[in-house]
């Protein structure tokens, strides 16, 4: 892989402004919220498979206690958005199961908010008529609101508004122009809400892309997206301070909308202030980065100089970083990877070559983001974390139980910075309940 993308293609930078620009993306993450879903520190440039303890030297687990919450004032749900405030956790939206009649009859419209100091909940103002349901990836935190853009494919209406928190009010804001549709991604830039990707049916939903300022409530078409037909959707999109870093499968033949099954991984740098995107490279094929790995790219976080990114592997999920300065791919490890067997003496680290699954399936709806870490069920009972700081997987009991990550899916997932909150979601139980409690979680190194 070429060391030559430094910068960004959209907007070259001359060679005296890149130690600038490394400064301004490093105080850049200060405002950016952690984000949730499914993905090295490894030499100067970023990328690489984590490594777990040697199998000669067993690492003691280590405890996750969690404490439950209390029942919230709305009713269980999944797929609701939520954001942090600095303060609270708003849980907005989603979808109850109880249909009534209208369009998207199980979408919700209500919300409440948590505030773990107090351990206290309250309900919030429901939402303007008209916006409701939306999805876990509706909703951005913009420094003194949280804005929604539901589109609700099949059923819509899309629609999109603004909640004041301190306020308990909410305005609405113009539906914009990509009407009803699913599979999209949303990303925040600190200006503009960015919405991309997704179908309607069985067809690519078109536009492709478009953003909103919330401030004064305009939409604008994004046409840099048009040639890029993600195949079911982005796969995810995160700010890294400059340019909005998606991914997803492009399909290679559009035309025949879900009947076509060939498509190439692509990693999108967009940049909101010129409309360009440029493709970033790929890591060059490999035995540690085949097809499939970069098939199931994600990115799930900015740490402030790399973008975090997720790979699916067999039963398990490799951890990877782009450093979008330096524009390259480094430290895939050659050679043998060693792969340890039990959950209790970590493990992560696989070649794909040689070693079979690691022990524990990952549930990929139900996995964190901690700011420094990544978190992902691990049977019933615990907890597989992988540091960015030391580059290795451990594992962990969680105590008192049960975990709410590890028994439920579609739940509403915050990082406040100190703890973990996970509200509401499915459980994996007859009958699918929805139950509006949850739990929050510290780790304790």
């Amino acid at each position: 892989m070429s060391a030559g993308q430094h910068g960004h293609a959209s907007q070259p930078d001359p060679a005296s402004s890149r130690a600038e620009e490394a400064a301004r993306r490093r105080h850049a993450w200060q405002a950016v919220v952690a984000v949730v879903a499914v993905g090295l520190v490894g030499g100067v440039a970023g990328v690489f498979i984590g490594r777990a303890t040697d199998a000669g030297e067993p690492k003691p687990s280590l405890s996750a206690s969690w404490q439950a919450l209390p029942p919230a004032p709305i009713p269980g749900r999944i797929a609701a958005s939520s954001v942090w405030t600095g303060k609270e956790m708003i849980v907005w939206g989603g979808f109850t199961g109880k249909v009534t009649p209208g369009p998207c009859g199980g979408c919700a419209s209500d919300g409440a908010a948590y505030d773990p100091a107090t351990r206290t909940w309250r309900a919030i103002a429901p939402s303007p008529a008209g916006v409701r349901g939306g999805g876990a990836n509706s909703a951005a935190w913009t420094g003194d609101e949280m804005v929604v853009w539901a589109a609700n494919s099949p059923d819509g209406p899309a629609g999109a508004a603004a909640y004041d928190p301190e306020t308990d009010t909410w305005r609405r804001l113009p539906p914009g122009p990509l009407g009803s549709r699913e599979g999209y991604a949303t990303v925040w830039t600190g200006r503009e809400m960015l919405a991309i990707g997704g179908h309607s049916g069985d067809a690519r939903a078109k536009p492709a892309a478009a953003a909103l300022d919330p401030r004064t409530g305009t939409w604008r078409v994004l046409p840099a997206f048009e040639r890029f037909d993600f195949f079911g959707g982005p796969s995810g999109a995160v700010w890294d301070g400059h340019e909005a870093v998606v991914m997803g499968n492009v399909s290679l033949c559009p035309e025949r909308g879900s009947a076509c099954d060939e498509h190439r991984p692509v990693l999108v740098g967009y940049d909101p202030a010129t409309d360009r995107a440029r493709e970033i490279p790929l890591p060059a094929p490999s035995a540690d980065f085949g097809s499939d790995t970069a098939s199931s790219l994600t990115p799930i976080a900015w740490t402030g100089s790399e973008v975090v990114l997720t790979a699916a592997a067999p039963g398990s999920v490799q951890i990877i970083r782009y450093d979008p300065t330096i524009g390259d791919w480094k430290g895939v490890f050659p050679g043998r990877c060693h792969i340890v067997e039990s959950p209790a003496r970590g493990h992560g680290c696989r070649n794909w070559r040689n070693g079979p699954a690691a022990p524990c399936v990952i549930a990929a709806g139900q996995a964190a983001w901690f700011g420094d870490r990544y978190a992902a069920p691990c049977g019933s009972d615990g907890l597989q974390v992988y540091s960015l700081a030391t580059s290795n997987w451990d594992w962990r009991t969680l105590t008192p139980g049960p975990s709410p990550l590890n028994s439920r899916w579609g739940s509403a997932i915050v990082w406040t910075g100190a703890e973990l909150l996970v509200w509401s979601g499915t459980a994996s139980e007859p009958g699918n309940p929805k139950p509006a409690d949850g739990a929050a979680l510290t780790l304790k190194d």
